[in-house]
């Protein structure tokens, strides 16, 4: 008795095994025949870059997606998150999402974007797809590419991009072995052979703009005339990208800034050689005693053509007469001061010792100029009383020189725009506000 119960309970794992088969057989069609989520395409539509870019997803249609959610990151330095989460309608096997860049301003040509999808289904299944990545290119024109350590030139027009190249590596010499200010990241420029052709590339620039420079997307986009790339353009390529390179290496998340003077005295030391337009500049305010007070110079220059470049000569010679000086380490801990918060002035008695006036006062005795009475510096704005600060890189706006502007425009006023002159401006390109954005849905 005792061997035949050992060999019923040995039966009963047999047992077992059919009834669970059994129970598979009965299951419901629908549960075995379930189909996974099956990605056929994933591309990003840029045919109406810079207006818009559409997203769009091709799933198997057998598969019933219950949530999609976009999820995309444009390739930027920032001290915030630019990545976004967008969570998409579903209609059909494909999925659509647009990007309405005329709201919220384009990232300029040469910017990467790098998005996936989260997908989940009926039955609760979630896929994740591969990350896919886009680099934004203005297609109106066959580009031609030189490179050079960290940097890339691209044009289209002539034969313009070697030279041009080669003004941007002596630049960036300069930069770091006159001031040791070094580039952090590789920088793209591009080159357009006409200034309207360059306009049209970005949203929300100035009509007068001949040249922007993206510091958080490391691209310059400047408008070039071949005509004008051996003179104006040997000049306006090492100055903007000056601008980006000391962006780079002074960039601040806590609000810092530096003054005009010095952005702009630093841009134009990194040109080279003084040129004549500086050199007459410099001659008549000796002569006249007419060189503005500097702290006049830390906020905006003035937008007429002889004031603005009296405003950038005296940046220059007081940026000059800094390094010639005291050498390039007071002037590296200089930017990286106000990068850390500190105003002007403090930021220069912290390094040298003086503030504003006082750095006026010993550049004015360096060129043999009287002394000038200079009015109590007023008391400086309590940062209580800030309620915001964006800690965003502002694009630097390069105004076209008259030849070039002649080239783009039939009527043009250039009484104000004077070759390797360039002014701040606002160009809207802040990524926030992306979930407004219109949707587009197509079965």
């Amino acid at each position: 008795m005792q061997h035949k119960g050992m060999k019923n309970r040995q039966s009963f794992p047999l047992i077992g095994f059919f009834v669970g088969i059994g129970l598979l057989i009965a299951m419901p069609y629908s549960l075995l025949a379930q189909s996974p989520i099956t990605v056929q395409s994933d591309v990003l539509d840029d045919a109406d870059y810079p207006n818009s870019v559409t997203f769009r997803l091709d799933v198997d249609g057998t598969a019933v997606i219950t949530q999609a959610m976009l999820h995309y990151d444009v390739s930027k330095v920032s001290c915030l998150d630019a990545a976004a989460d967008v969570p998409v309608e579903i209609e059909g096997g494909t999925l659509e999402w647009t990007w309405e860049m005329v709201r919220s301003g384009n990232p300029p040509p040469g910017t990467a974007v790098t998005w996936n999808w989260t997908l989940t289904d009926a039955d609760g299944n979630t896929l994740t797809t591969p990350p896919q990545t886009h680099t934004f290119t203005d297609t109106r024109y066959n580009w031609r590419t030189v490179e050079a350590d960290n940097l890339k030139l691209h044009w289209y027009e002539g034969n313009v991009g070697p030279n041009l190249l080669n003004a941007a590596v002596d630049g960036l010499e300069r930069l770091e072995s006159e001031m040791g200010i070094e580039l952090q990241d590789e920088v793209n420029l591009f080159i357009y052979g006409d200034t309207a052709d360059m306009r049209d590339a970005v949203l929300y620039i100035q009509d007068w703009a001949g040249g922007v420079a993206f510091s958080d997307y490391n691209v310059i986009l400047m408008g070039i005339p071949p005509s004008l790339a051996n003179t104006w353009g040997q000049d306006v390529v090492p100055h903007e990208l000056a601008h980006l390179v000391v962006a780079q290496y002074g960039r601040s998340c806590v609000g810092g800034s530096r003054p005009n003077w010095l952005e702009e005295g630093l841009a134009v030391y990194a040109e080279g050689d003084t040129s004549p337009d500086i050199q007459a500049d410099i001659e008549r305010g000796l002569a006249n005693n007419s060189f503005e007070p500097l702290r006049s110079l830390n906020g905006a220059f003035s937008a007429h053509g002889a004031e603005a470049g009296i405003a950038y000569s005296q940046s220059y010679s007081t940026v000059a007469y800094l390094l010639e000086t005291y050498g390039r380490e007071p002037l590296q801990q200089l930017v990286l001061t106000l990068a850390a918060g500190k105003n002007t002035d403090a930021a220069l008695e912290e390094v040298y010792g003086f503030n504003v006036d006082g750095l006026e006062l010993e550049w004015r005795a360096h060129l043999g100029l009287p002394a000038r009475d200079i009015p109590p510096t007023p008391t400086a704005i309590n940062p209580a009383a800030i309620a915001t600060i964006v800690p965003e890189g502002l694009p630097t706006n390069l105004p076209t020189p008259p030849a070039a502007a002649a080239t783009a425009v039939p009527v043009a006023d250039t009484s104000s725009n004077n070759p390797g002159i360039c002014n701040l401006g606002l160009v809207p390109l802040l990524l926030t506000g992306l979930f407004f954005a219109r949707r587009r849905h197509h079965n």
